[in-house]
């Protein structure tokens, strides 16, 4: 039987099926909401676009940073670059616990303050990196 695709995504609604958008090597770079933690490719790809804290203004490197989802997980985000940032402990904790949000505008990270600190919250891009070649 041939399934149109509206009747496929009903089927998968209702399934435990889960998209996936392939990057380079067929890896995966969006799993969806199948799970939680940051697997080794997607941490990998999140570390070349960030390479390190993307906070801006931090120099911390990529082992001392954790993947932080854009659109917090227990709010529906999935785990896909386009909604993971590298940040240090230390601005880890600043996003999750003050008015300091984070957004990821054409693929980069922003920052934007809170109001008592800019009160136009004015967009701050991530801290740029040099590579060595």
């Amino acid at each position: 039987a041939t399934l149109t695709a509206a009747e496929l995504r009903v089927v998968a609604c209702d399934s435990a099926v889960i998209p996936y958008v392939m990057g380079g090597a067929t890896r995966p770079l969006d799993i969806g909401r199948m799970r939680y933690t940051i697997p080794t490719h997607l941490r990998r790809a999140l570390i070349l676009r960030d390479q390190g804290c993307a906070f801006p203004g931090c120099d911390r490197r990529p082992r001392s940073c954790h993947g932080h989802h854009v659109k917090f997980w227990a709010n529906g985000g999935t785990t896909a670059l386009d909604n993971l940032v590298l940040l240090c402990g230390t601005h880890h904790r600043l996003i999750h616990n003050s008015d300091w949000a984070v957004t990821i505008i054409d693929g980069l990270p922003e920052f934007t303050p809170p109001a008592y600190l800019d009160p136009h919250r004015k967009p701050i891009p991530a801290t740029p990196r040099h590579s060595a070649a």
